[in-house]
């Protein structure tokens, strides 16, 4: 029997009574569900977040792309297939709304889909590692943060500013572009370098091939700074502490069944072309 694994945002209206239809669903697909602890279900397997993410065979995230981000960081090094069902608004990264959830489970469950690869960026220091599908964000919670950037060793710029982000393409569509970066076409494998607010009016955000590292140090602190991996781990640094960012040797898994491209999402998402988009 198949094992899938069923993660959810509970803060979301109606995700219990999505969930225990699921439930049923696989379980007459013949397939075993794995439940993210928090649902009393009789019958079915629950489990915390974490044994769900690391003992199924394919994980559906139901909430938002901030229920894919944590299935990820749940997974760690052992990256399975994620179907995201979004449960709210349309997201970058969940693949089925609701209404077309039980039209893409069949396609699922049939093997009718593919499986589109993600580029995860690392980060290191002092012995630690952190791996993020969006982003890093480094700052100073209440105040200027002044940062050193080298890419490849070599030494870029020093910065200061309300803070900065390390992103994949994926995150190019999320805190990055409220900060003025590019959206990237999300299977290339780069680094988008997107300062927060810089108090140098020259300094514009950066694509570097994910062939090369980038070094970011922090300088002159007098309170703590801190970096946000995918709104999901927080860390504290010391001052003149340095964190190397490098491509990850895993790479997220999404699983794709509808035609749907990257470009429709963002015409949708971005609404571009809301006015005029037919001629009219």
């Amino acid at each position: 029997m198949k094992n899938w694994g069923i993660i959810y945002n509970r803060q979301r209206p109606g995700a219990e009574n999505v969930i225990r239809e699921l439930s049923a669903w696989l379980k007459d697909h013949g397939i075993s569900p794995v439940i993210e602890q928090g649902i009393k279900l009789e019958g079915f397997q629950c489990a915390a977040d974490s044994e769900v993410a690391q003992s199924c065979e394919l994980l559906l995230a139901l909430g938002g792309d901030g229920t894919i981000l944590r299935s990820v960081h749940l997974m760690g090094q052992q990256q399975k297939p994620i179907l995201g069902i979004n449960l709210g608004s349309l997201g970058f990264l969940t693949e089925t709304s609701q209404d077309q959830m039980w039209q893409s489970l069949e396609q699922v469950a049939r093997g009718q889909y593919q499986i589109e690869e993600r580029a995860i960026i690392r980060g290191k220091t002092e012995g630690q590692e952190f791996f993020a599908l969006n982003d890093f964000d480094i700052r100073v919670p209440t105040r200027l943060v002044e940062l050193s950037v080298s890419v490849g060793g070599e030494f870029l710029s020093r910065y200061y500013a309300d803070g900065m982000l390390i992103s994949t393409p994926t995150g190019s569509t999320a805190y990055s572009l409220s900060a003025g970066g590019p959206i990237v076409e999300p299977t290339m494998e780069v680094m988008v370098i997107t300062p927060i607010c810089p108090h140098t009016l020259s300094i514009r955000p950066m694509i570097v091939s994910m062939d090369k590292t980038v070094e970011v140090t922090v300088h002159g602190k007098r309170e703590e700074a801190i970096m946000v991996v995918d709104g999901q781990q927080r860390f504290s640094f010391k001052d003149g502490q340095q964190v190397v960012f490098e491509k990850a040797e895993i790479k997220a898994k999404l699983v794709k069944t509808q035609k749907s491209s990257f470009y429709n999402i963002l015409r949708t998402k971005l609404k571009w072309g809301a006015r005029g988009e037919d001629g009219k």
